[in-house]
């Protein structure tokens, strides 16, 4: 019979588990977006920065306004050609789910 401690930890583990499986707004960058941040982020201090910024963070919308004008700028993404959805939730930048 499994013991009420035994029954904890295992869940504990698989919470563990499945919180290594939540991607961050890193993870869910366009391929090309992601490469010209990484090529970027060779050169500059700020832009490998936000690298790591962008590791942390789990969710688009809680990006500052500083953090998403970062990434435009070391992206490369011509702001005057994205819609208004792409600064709200991240479309045309982020991989759709």
């Amino acid at each position: 019979m499994q013991t009420e401690l035994d029954y904890c930890l295992n869940l504990i583990i698989k919470t563990v588990n499945n919180m290594s499986k939540i991607k961050t707004v890193y993870d869910e960058l366009l391929p090309d977006v992601k490469k010209e941040l990484q090529a970027n982020a060779r050169k500059y201090a700020a832009a490998k920065r936000l690298k790591y910024v962008l590791m942390s963070k789990y969710m688009w919308s809680k990006l500052t306004i500083d953090e998403m004008r970062d990434l435009f700028t070391y992206s490369n993404i011509k702001t005057w050609e994205l819609e208004p959805y792409s600064f709200m939730y991240g479309d045309n930048i982020l991989i759709k789910k």
